[in-house]
């Protein structure tokens, strides 16, 4: 058996690790435990804590027994790859604790699929998705939302930007007709903190019908151009039970998801544009980066996700005993992966507490250490360069355009030395003054 944690230590593990990623919210962020998480250097006390896990119980993984189930805290950085490239067998992504959650919204969500549906949903994803490709298929229309709503003057902060960012994802994935549909976004948000506490929470199933309902008739007259047309003419030549709720495949089902995701990469560029305000030479590189990849600013899209990462904790449950060095999990155990942990540990990276995009450019990025913002692996995320580019695009086009000012105590935080490991995306408040 793999070595249990003592009650002090999972004490301490749970206070300093798993519990700030549950306060902050793993579905919708809750904008006071953000706050707070910075306040109280949360990241910093979770590498803290797994470095001297690691040196008093060795690699693990570490045993951490809960009332019902059994956590396992992940302390090597070989484990995490092993674990990600073995899913879903042994380590399924459908956990109980995921499923929990994603059961409020989204259901029949790939992410939240065992085999044997698993395999078809995700083809259907990477399909729609073009997963595959560097540039996905529709790029320009995706272009083409991001550069039409980003006509910014002034200053905003986070709940100003996302009500811009809300615009642009509804017109990316739902198509046009979907720019003002502000109703959908509020009717996803109330499911998504609801589903911050998984199954302890009771399904809201007037707000989970409206909210189907209103993505059922998106799919039915999908928009050309729209990630959900994407998805029917894929659906079309895979499963006649496709449009069936519940049955098949479940295009429409797979949509939440989408939605949800891209609220990650929201925030994932604001950070990144305030790193940015900072260092004018790499803005520059940003700004003058017309490449058809636009590669630096692609890098300089996944170093705001390496060094913040959106997904506080990636998490996969044996469905069978496993082995490791140390000992045997037994089947149920689930396996915590805390990505902060890995991204800045600094006895590991030269680099780990400073912005960095060469690093996802010359290669530094593909060492065993992992460095997981988009995870790895049969389960990494099919929406990748879709994402990447729209981070990627709508920073370019703003720093092409604009002058970016930033904040000063926001300013002060991220120019006094390292890069802080937790940093609250709901504090920057961003100028845009057009260039002439």
């Amino acid at each position: 058996m793999l070595p249990t944690a003592t009650l002090p230590d999972a004490a301490r593990a749970i206070r300093d690790v798993l519990l700030p990623v549950v306060a902050q919210g793993a579905i919708l962020r809750r904008p006071a435990a953000s706050r707070t998480a910075e306040l109280l250097h949360a990241d910093d006390h979770a590498l803290r804590r797994v470095r001297a896990l690691r040196r008093r119980y060795g690699g693990g993984p570490l045993l951490i027994r809960l009332p019902g189930r059994t956590i396992a805290l992940v302390l090597d950085p070989g484990h995490v790859h092993r674990i990600l490239r073995e899913t879903p067998e042994p380590f399924s992504a459908a956990t109980s604790e995921k499923v929990g959650a994603l059961n409020h919204f989204q259901p029949h969500a790939g992410l939240a699929t065992d085999p044997p549906l698993r395999a078809p949903r995700r083809e259907l994803n990477e399909e729609a998705l073009d997963t595959h490709q560097p540039v996905h298929r529709d790029a320009e229309s995706m272009t083409a939302a991001i550069t039409e709503e980003l006509q910014l003057e002034g200053t905003f902060g986070w709940t100003d930007f996302r009500a811009v960012w809300s615009r642009i994802v509804r017109r990316i994935v739902l198509g046009d007709h979907a720019r003002d549909d502000t109703e959908l976004t509020d009717l996803l948000d109330v499911l998504r903190s609801n589903a911050n506490w998984a199954a302890l929470h009771p399904r809201n199933r007037n707000a989970r019908q409206r909210l189907d309902r209103k993505l059922a008739e998106y799919v039915e007259h999908a928009e050309p151009g729209s990630l959900v047309d994407a998805l029917m003419l894929s659906s079309i030549k895979r499963d006649s039970r496709s449009f069936v709720p519940g049955g098949g495949l479940d295009p429409a089902g797979q949509v939440p998801h989408w939605l949800f995701a891209f609220d990650a990469a929201g925030i994932a560029l604001w950070r990144l544009l305030a790193v940015l305000a900072t260092r004018p030479d790499a803005a520059e590189q940003v700004a003058k980066d017309d490449s058809p990849l636009r590669a630096y600013a692609g890098g300089a899209a996944l170093e705001s996700l390496r060094l913040w990462p959106t997904s506080l904790v990636v998490l996969r449950e044996g469905r069978t005993e496993t082995s490791w060095d140390a000992g045997t999990a037994p089947p149920g155990t689930e396996f915590a992966i805390v990505s902060s942990v890995f991204h800045r540990d600094d006895e590991a990276l030269d680099f780990a507490n400073d912005f960095v995009p060469e690093i996802w450019l010359d290669g530094r990025s593909d060492g065993s250490w992992p460095l997981i913002p988009f995870s790895e692996g049969p389960a990494v995320c099919p929406g990748r360069n879709v994402a990447l580019l729209t981070i990627s695009t709508a920073a370019h086009h703003l720093l092409s355009q604009y002058d970016v000012d930033l904040d000063p105590h926001t300013r002060a935080k991220l120019t006094r030395g390292p890069l802080p490991t937790t940093f609250d995306h709901t504090a920057p408040r961003l100028g845009f003054w057009r260039t002439s």
